[in-house]
């Protein structure tokens, strides 16, 4: 986008002809690895970010980037949408000042907002956490733990036994049970896992908006959970199910295929990030921090901090 004024009913307009376009499992995983990188932000900023800038591995606002001695060096950045919010009486009752943090502030509209990436600025090194340059097992069975912890307070068990060779695992709401193969090395077991976790949080039987998603859509969003949440930490998941995302988005709603994207898109955020501060507040409390290092060079990929703006 050029330096041109641009209003929020423009980037809407160029998200909604990007979710379009979709045609691939490929599309459809690269902004899913965008969402890995920044979990605050909302699926229809995260598309635009990726449009924008392809390489963008660490964005914040120039605020952001003044409070870590950083200076903004270009006046191009990446355009997103900010909500509009406004306190609500609720609020106001409870005596919350700002707006901003305030659980009960109504979003009314979206405005544009700009962030530059980590490449947009100059200042001193940055340090950062470094992915694993392989597989970690460590992390892999951290995450089993973390995710078993997470669904645990709502009353689900975690059980590993034989289940038949076709079979990786599946849930029991009856009996509130995740039952994963007991053939599966640790990280298949814990992406299996992740999966199992994403249909608890979006496909409960109780939840009629979610009964009433083909299990073509239930099955894309739960591997679409488990995708973010490996990649978030070095690790990957064989999602055979994304090749066939734009058909059957076509099949749903053959007029507006992007709309049943973005609201797919918004559900596996919305639980990816959920499940991403679980686990993290898990792995930061049982296992040994990743060593830091100096910011990276534009080519290599680490851990972003948790300073990638807000939920946007």
């Amino acid at each position: 986008m050029g330096k041109e004024v641009v209003q929020a009913e423009d980037l809407y307009r160029v998200l909604d002809a990007e979710l379009s376009r979709l045609q691939t499992g490929s599309d459809w995983s690269r902004w899913l690895d965008v969402a890995a990188l920044f979990p605050t932000y909302e699926f229809g900023n995260l598309v635009l970010i990726n449009l924008q800038m392809p390489q963008a591995s660490w964005v914040a606002r120039a605020h952001q980037w003044e409070e870590l001695g950083r200076r903004v060096k270009t006046a191009q950045g990446i355009r997103i949408l900010r909500p509009i919010r406004v306190q609500t009486a609720v609020a106001e009752a409870r005596g919350h000042d700002s707006v901003e943090g305030s659980a009960e502030a109504q979003v009314i509209g979206f405005r544009v907002g700009v962030v530059y990436d980590v490449t947009a600025t100059v200042g001193p090194p940055i340090h950062v956490p470094r992915l694993p340059a392989t597989p970690d097992t460590t992390v892999a069975r951290g995450l089993w733990d973390g995710l078993a912890q997470d669904v645990a307070a709502d009353g689900f068990a975690v059980d590993v036994r034989p289940t038949g060779d076709a079979s990786e695992g599946f849930t029991d709401y009856g009996a509130n049970r995740i039952v994963i193969a007991d053939h599966l090395d640790d990280f298949r077991a814990v992406a299996r896992l992740a999966h199992e976790v994403g249909h608890v949080r979006m496909h409960s039987p109780a939840d009629p908006d979610a009964a009433a998603r083909c299990v073509g859509t239930r099955e894309v969003e739960a591997e679409s959970v488990a995708y973010v949440l490996m990649a978030r930490h070095g690790l990957s998941v064989d999602a055979e199910s994304f090749d066939y995302v734009a058909g059957w988005a076509r099949q749903v709603d053959p007029k507006e295929p992007g709309n049943v994207i973005n609201a797919t898109g918004a559900r596996v955020v919305k639980t990816a990030r959920r499940l991403i501060e679980s686990t993290d507040r898990y792995l930061s409390t049982h296992q040994t921090p990743l060593a830091p290092v100096q910011a990276r060079r534009p080519d290599s990929a680490f851990l972003t901090p948790d300073i990638d703006g807000p939920a946007l």
